[in-house]
């Protein structure tokens, strides 16, 4: 005969087998897990909700309206021409311009070589221009460009632009295109023998017009007015000495109540011979 039990025998068992049932611990992490992530909903929620009224209050608030641009480094182009090239304007929330973009904009313009751009807080905006300078015109096929120092050429020659640089023509249009460092190599060695005769005695009597540079690099100047030109034929260096002898020369021509029309200092065989022309 089977072992019959009464009810409160039963009660045992069954708490045992309530134990012993994995779905209640199941549930309870899963509400646990529910809960933690409620929490996490929740604090993300709430910093959204802070950072954005962070936000919209910088955007916002007077206090950080745009009162003051330092700009610095700008010679050609004005402070004011800079700021409207890059849509900045006085009363702009400092946060809500966007200093790359305006740093891009001003660099469309050919003068500005770099631009730095920085917010001082609450109400200034901290500019740093680095700007191109021109040291010469140079003609490459019909057109006129500015030329930098070191070569660079960075823009058509406009009205409005230096007009009392020393021009320097010969130089292809297929060497600029297609030799970007010997083109910039042929300016600069312009530009040297160009010094070279600002610092000669020539340059008072004589002023410098146009620098020629012909395919083998040879140097021939056009000095003097525009009505009374003269040329000095240098060919290769030493520059220097032979705008020393040209010098000589000239002086002796003026002493002799004669114009000089040419100096040719080019010869590759006797360097130290120089040939006057007059008028």
């Amino acid at each position: 005969m089977k072992n019959r039990r009464t009810p409160g025998s039963l009660l045992p068992d069954i708490m045992a087998d309530a134990l012993d049932d994995p779905k209640p611990a199941k549930t309870g992490r899963f509400m646990h897990g529910l809960r933690t992530m409620s929490g996490f909903v929740l604090v993300a929620s709430v910093s959204l909700a802070v950072a954005w009224g962070a936000r919209r209050y910088l955007v916002t608030s007077p206090r950080f309206g745009l009162e003051q641009v330092v700009m610095e480094g700008q010679k050609t182009r004005t402070k004011d021409a800079l700021l409207a090239r890059a849509h900045i304007k006085m009363g702009d929330n400092v946060f809500s311009i966007d200093l790359d973009g305006a740093r891009n904009k001003m660099l469309s313009d050919p003068y500005v070589k770099s631009a730095t751009l920085a917010r001082r807080l609450p109400d200034t905006i901290l500019i740093d221009i680095e700007e191109r300078v021109p040291a010469a015109t140079v003609a490459i096929g019909n057109d006129v460009f500015l030329v930098t120092r070191d070569g660079e050429t960075f823009k058509r020659l406009e009205v409005g632009d230096p007009a009392n640089l020393p021009v320097i023509t010969g130089l292809s249009s297929d060497l600029a295109e297609n030799d970007r460092e010997g083109f910039a190599a042929a300016v600069r060695r312009a530009l040297d023998v160009a010094i070279d005769y600002q610092q000669s005695s020539l340059v008072g009597k004589l002023p410098l017009q146009e620098i020629h540079i012909d395919p083998g690099m040879a140097i021939t100047l056009s000095v003097g007015s525009q009505n009374q030109v003269s040329t000095l034929v240098l060919g290769g260096p030493p520059f220097r000495k032979k705008l020393e002898q040209a010098a000589r020369v000239a002086l002796e021509l003026e002493h002799r109540g004669q114009k000089v029309d040419s100096i040719l200092l080019d010869s590759a065989a006797r360097p130290e011979r120089v040939v006057a022309r007059v008028k």
